[in-house]
């Protein structure tokens, strides 16, 4: 001390009191980094960052400005050029928008090239051929077109629904079966129908063949005695108006058809399916079941009625009638 008067331990004790908290702030400011320092490849601070204009405290994170950079061994880092901070253009310049906080990268953050593709991650699919394996369906030519002008001749031949109920007093269901081949270059399997012995009775054909129906009436212009149920195409080998009483036909848009029924052995389904038709042939007519009658019919060229008596060329494989096929379909 100077004098004794204690004037330098004074201004000794001042200076320290001063000295001091700038030196605990330079030692523990990270910005500083006195006393951890970083490598340059750790953070890359934007050329737009603001100087530090004072003491801020303990550090609370990165700073703004700032982009922390993946962690990578040394040896594996490869080599390629700086890397520039979010928003600086190619060519150094100063940086088009804000700093942002620091934060990982994001796909709103992360540059173009290294977002993922949604459209290149998987190669488009081939288009789907028809034909192949996958396809259940059996491939023929386009009948469309011919399906549909069939379709129209025959609605041209079929009677008003007026007409058709109550038009007969009974309703025989003929089941056709074929277990012959068609002649070498035949068309549709001819089948003649003759109704004149039986003025009072309807025929509704039940086929899975492709037939060409030809109808025998009295009188000649009887409105719809000719109903018809075919999972193939039908026609008439002389149609005129009102001969048809309706039909149902897959190729011509029917939704379901009735099965040929073996009145000896059927499944379920099978039942199922004939009784539905069963019903809405017998309303179509406006009969009720039990005056109704179905025969099974093998490989006929022709079927003529005559009252209650049916004849034909083929073989008769069963028969049921009246309460009986009511009580088959539990009408």
């Amino acid at each position: 001390m100077r004098d004794g008067s204690g004037r330098w331990g004074l201004g000794l004790a001042a200076l320290a009191a001063v000295a001091i908290p700038f030196a605990v702030i330079a030692v523990l400011d990270p910005r500083i980094g006195l006393l951890r320092p970083r490598p340059a490849s750790e953070v890359v601070t934007a050329p737009d960052a603001p100087p530090s204009t004072g003491s801020q405290g303990p550090a609370q994170g990165p700073m703004q400005g700032s982009v922390q950079a993946p962690k990578e061994a040394p040896e594996e880092a490869p080599k390629q050029a700086p890397k520039q901070a979010p928003g600086q253009d190619l060519a150094g310049g100063r940086s088009s928008a804000p700093a942002s906080p620091s934060r990982p990268w994001t796909d709103e953050a992360r540059p173009a090239a290294e977002r993922p593709c949604p459209v290149c991650a998987a190669a488009a699919a081939p288009p789907a051929i028809r034909g192949t394996l996958a396809d259940p369906e059996i491939q023929v030519p386009d009948v469309a077109a011919e399906r549909t002008a069939q379709r129209d001749r025959l609605l041209g031949w079929t009677a008003h629904p007026d007409r058709v109920s109550g038009s007969a007093a009974f309703l025989d269901l003929i089941g056709l079966v074929y277990t012959v081949p068609r002649e070498a270059g035949a068309g549709y399997r001819p089948l003649a129908i003759d109704l004149a012995g039986a003025p009072d009775r309807a025929v509704v054909a039940v086929t899975e063949q492709p037939a060409a129906l030809a109808l025998t009436t009295v009188p000649p212009d009887r409105a719809g005695a000719l109903g018809v149920e075919s999972s193939a195409a039908f026609t008439l080998a002389e149609g005129r108006p009102g001969l048809l009483a309706g039909f149902r036909a897959l190729p011509y848009g029917g939704a379901e058809v009735a099965p040929v029924l073996d009145p000896a052995r059927f499944g379920p389904e099978t039942r199922r399916g004939f009784c539905e038709a069963l019903r809405l042939w017998a309303v179509q007519f406006g009969l009720p079941v039990w005056r109704t009658r179905y025969t099974l019919i093998e490989n006929p060229t022709r079927i003529a009625l005559a009252g209650e008596a049916l004849r034909t060329d083929g073989t008769t494989l069963g028969r049921v009638s009246g309460r009986r096929l009511a009580r088959l379909c539990r009408a």
